[in-house]
């Protein structure tokens, strides 16, 4: 599935003016690196989000999001947030936010 490039763009915006971040390509997507860690990401319709272990379950529970499934597998960070919700700038936002606040957890690499 080919990336979203309007969603792509809106991450762009909200992400800008963040010290040290990288965009880079990714399989299939764009990822977003802030300090050396993969902050978030665009792959196809969706936005994918790093969240803390402790916060998972209840945010993929939330409308519209899901376990990003790689090869078979999810893991207990990664979550994936449909394009119909992320259009709605403030989850966007929120999303991005829920993201930031844990790879501020993050030493930089």
């Amino acid at each position: 599935m080919a990336i979203d490039e309007e969603l792509r763009q809106e991450v762009r915006e909200h992400l800008a003016g963040m010290r040290d971040l990288e965009e880079k390509p990714m399989v299939g997507g764009t990822g977003f690196m802030w300090r050396g860690n993969l902050l978030c990401g665009v792959m196809g319709q969706d936005l994918l989000v790093r969240v803390a272990e402790a916060d998972y379950d209840r945010f993929v529970g939330e409308e519209g999001a899901s376990p990003m499934v790689m090869g078979g597998r999810s893991g207990k960070r990664w979550i994936r947030v449909s394009r119909s919700v992320v259009s709605r700038r403030p989850a966007m936002k929120e999303w991005i936010d829920r993201a930031r606040a844990f790879a501020g957890t993050l030493p930089p690499k």
